[in-house]
């Protein structure tokens, strides 16, 4: 099933084998971590998706990005250059994608919003755990790169690996968002037409308790006080696929995680993904990324061979 955005499973994304990661959490268990990623190569082209829960990814470039495209529930939303020692955010909420074009260095920190919200002593305020920055928004913040360069130090030493200091910095980090980047990532009003936050995020998470067995636009529609059509025309208003689609692509993401994590046959990954039979998995898998599940995964074999070569 599906880990949180950092170590291993962050590397599959970028096609890299066990980055190097350093782990923390907090008093109440949520998980905290940073993982370093490098790409030497230039027109490294789309990563594997990133994942899709209720975290952040806070993303530290120590080099100059002139071809980075963001895009995020199956849209682009920004293409632009980023300076080296800039600070962006991925909402994972949104089912991230990026296209690298230079070569890259960065450190990218797993931060749970419920860690957010938990240093802003409010654990039942859903909006709480919100960072204000939009898709894309770059900052150069001199108290980030600082926390991040002794980061890279620890990473690159193991041998002086610290346990308690990589606690102080991670948690340093996640409260110094709290306080300095908090609060809704939205400036702008409700657009007419489209869901609330409250009632997209209610139907997002409704639909991932429910990836495998599914749901019905009746209940979705029940939980945000809506009738089923007003529900399916504001969720693709809000983000430009229908709820079933959406759900399908969560399966997808799924799918791409087991077939990189494990050597499940393509019929046990398809039932294990929530799809009715290999053939509507192979469809769907086809129509998404313009190859079936056997070419992606030989794709991958390939690539993974040739890293250790």
């Amino acid at each position: 099933m599906y880990e949180g955005a950092y170590g291993e499973r962050l590397g599959r994304s970028f096609q890299i084998s066990s980055p190097p990661t350093l782990q923390s959490q907090t008093k109440e268990g949520s998980r905290l971590a940073v993982t370093e990623l490098s790409i030497d190569k230039v027109g490294y082209g789309m990563t594997s998706p990133i994942g899709n829960d209720d975290a952040y990814l806070i993303c530290l470039n120590f080099m100059q990005q002139t071809a980075h495209e963001l895009w995020c529930d199956g849209r682009s939303v920004c293409s632009t250059a980023y300076e080296a020692g800039t600070t962006y955010l991925l909402d994972l909420r949104r089912d991230p994608f990026i296209y690298i074009g230079d070569p890259l260095h960065s450190l990218y920190f797993y931060m749970p919003r419920s860690a957010i919200g938990e240093v802003n002593g409010e654990f039942d305020d859903p909006s709480a755990g919100d960072i204000a920055l939009q898709p894309g928004e770059c900052v150069k913040d001199s108290t980030i790169l600082c926390i991040g360069q002794t980061l890279l130090t620890i990473l690159r030493n193991p041998q002086g690996f610290h346990q308690p200091l990589v606690d102080h910095l991670l948690q340093g980090v996640c409260a110094y968002f709290a306080s300095n980047y908090a609060g809704s990532s939205s400036t702008s009003t409700i657009v007419k037409g489209t869901l609330a936050p409250w009632q997209q995020r209610l139907v997002m998470q409704m639909m991932r308790d429910r990836l495998f067995e599914g749901i019905s636009i009746s209940e979705l529609a029940e939980a945000c006080g809506l009738s089923a059509g007003a529900l399916v025309r504001g969720f693709k208003r809000s983000t430009g696929v229908s709820p079933h689609q959406w759900l399908l692509n969560r399966r997808i993401d799924l799918a791409i995680e087991l077939m990189s994590s494990t050597d499940a046959s393509l019929a046990q990954i398809a039932f294990n993904a929530g799809f009715s039979d290999q053939s509507h998995f192979s469809r769907v898998f086809a129509q998404k990324s313009g190859v079936t599940p056997g070419v992606w995964r030989k794709s991958q074999a390939s690539s993974r061979r040739a890293e250790s070569a």
